[in-house]
């Protein structure tokens, strides 16, 4: 009798622990998200950088997208990876990642994200 609940918690255990990683796969909202999350990295870790408000709450709206969306939600596997690259970057060379952050979203850039204080 204590058998069949045994196999019903087991059953329910492996489903839990191996549903997890293939549950949050790459969303097509994953290259917009990076891009925000980029400058706001950006604004926090390299120097005399900030976000331009007005262009971000634009981009924002346009993408519809909330703080909730850029800083709040769980990350797709993919999306987290290519933000744990950055943070590599920015703590092994963070000159080279500001610049190339900058570039990225800077004022010569298309989306104008980011501005120098």
């Amino acid at each position: 009798m204590i058998f069949r609940p045994s196999i019903a918690v087991i059953a329910w255990a492996v489903f839990c622990f191996t549903a997890q990683p293939h549950r949050e796969q790459a969303t097509p909202q994953d290259p917009v998200l990076l891009s925000g999350i980029e400058a706001d990295l950006a604004s926090r870790k390299c120097d005399g950088v900030r976000i331009d408000p007005d262009r971000f709450r634009a981009f924002s709206s346009r993408t519809q997208l909330n703080h909730a969306d850029f800083f709040q939600k769980t990350r797709s596997v993919r999306l987290q990876a290519a933000l744990d690259d950055l943070d590599t970057r920015l703590r092994t060379d963070r000159r080279a990642a500001c610049e190339a952050i900058w570039i990225a979203y800077g004022p010569a850039s298309e989306l104008r994200l980011l501005r120098r204080s």
